[in-house]
């Protein structure tokens, strides 16, 4: 089960989620940054993809490429600090200060133990689901800060205890966050490896189902949030959204059943899954001993 889980961190069609990650921007410092940087402002698909491809870095590179990403996102955000503008001028923030650092971690470790049984239609058992956290906060681990604050929970109850202590107490809502939520029915046209001409192809089609696009990941990451949290980016679960997460949870599951991995898996989860079992191969066929045989009988020779 713990394989399935580890592709599934790896999976394209955890995308139709992605608007869960929103729980980061219920908290206030976060927000006045994301505000103040202009990071939906700008083409914020483009920032999703990025923000996607480092986590993916975390948990699928190698140890070398894994921790020399931390590193580098630790310097570039030590230029994320300030005073927030407009709705939230005067609040400080600042990207390294502990509780913004862990919190951003925290829920992307929960976006994936999240969505899991929606796209696979597999449960984890409670053992298999601590195995899971386990595995996602061994990725992130490098992203840790030095002193004791900056540490991911421990454990998976620990990082229950701490989401709720954050929902409770430390997250709110905002008209900036209910409006960028309900920006995604204008999700921008990525552009990251589309060249211009192809863009220009693709723009009025785009257009035309970007409003359908953006409504299935509203719904589908409403349904795998924090129903306090849903409150605050103010998107209201209707019986016809259960409906039709039913649908999407169907196609989802589907997909992942049918689909090959090349098809289902992002390049870098794929191609290291082909080398892991490159390397049971060559392993099966290693000599067992370099020791001299053993002879019973005979004349030695």
């Amino acid at each position: 089960m713990l394989a399935e889980f580890r592709k599934h961190t790896g999976s394209v069609l955890s995308g139709v989620f992605g608007g869960a990650a929103f729980d980061q921007v219920a908290l206030v410092p976060v927000a006045a940054a994301v505000d103040r940087t202009g990071r939906f402002a700008e083409n914020f698909a483009d920032r999703g993809v990025r923000s996607g491809f480092s986590a993916l870095l975390s948990i699928w590179a190698d140890p070398v490429d894994r921790q020399a990403e931390a590193e580098w996102l630790k310097e570039r955000h030590r230029d994320v600090r300030g005073r927030g503008q407009g709705e939230y001028a005067g609040v400080r923030y600042s990207a390294l200060n502990p509780q913004t650092w862990i919190w951003v971690g925290v829920s992307g470790m929960f976006l994936s133990l999240n969505t899991f049984t929606p796209c696979t239609g597999h449960v984890l058992r409670p053992e298999e689901k601590e195995a899971a956290y386990q595995f996602v906060r061994e990725g992130f681990r490098g992203l840790e800060l030095a002193s004791r604050a900056g540490k991911l929970p421990p454990d998976l109850a620990s990082a229950e205890q701490y989401y709720e202590h954050m929902v409770e107490h430390e997250l709110a809502a905002s008209p900036f966050l209910v409006q960028q939520y309900a920006g995604l029915k204008k999700l921008p046209l990525p552009t990251l490896g589309i060249s211009p001409a192809a863009r220009a192809v693709l723009t009025p089609l785009w257009l035309l189902v970007r409003p359908l696009v953006g409504h299935v990941i509203q719904v589908c990451s409403a349904q795998v949030m924090h129903p306090e949290v849903r409150r605050m980016v103010g998107f209201e679960l209707l019986p016809r959204h259960d409906r039709e997460f039913a649908l999407y949870r169907w196609v989802l599951r589907t997909a992942w059943r049918l689909l090959p991995d090349r098809s289902k898996l992002v390049p870098l989860a794929h191609n290291r899954l082909q080398y892991e079992k490159l390397v049971a191969v060559h392993k099966r066929y290693a000599l067992d001993s370099f020791a001299p045989p053993e002879r019973s009988g005979g004349c030695p020779v």
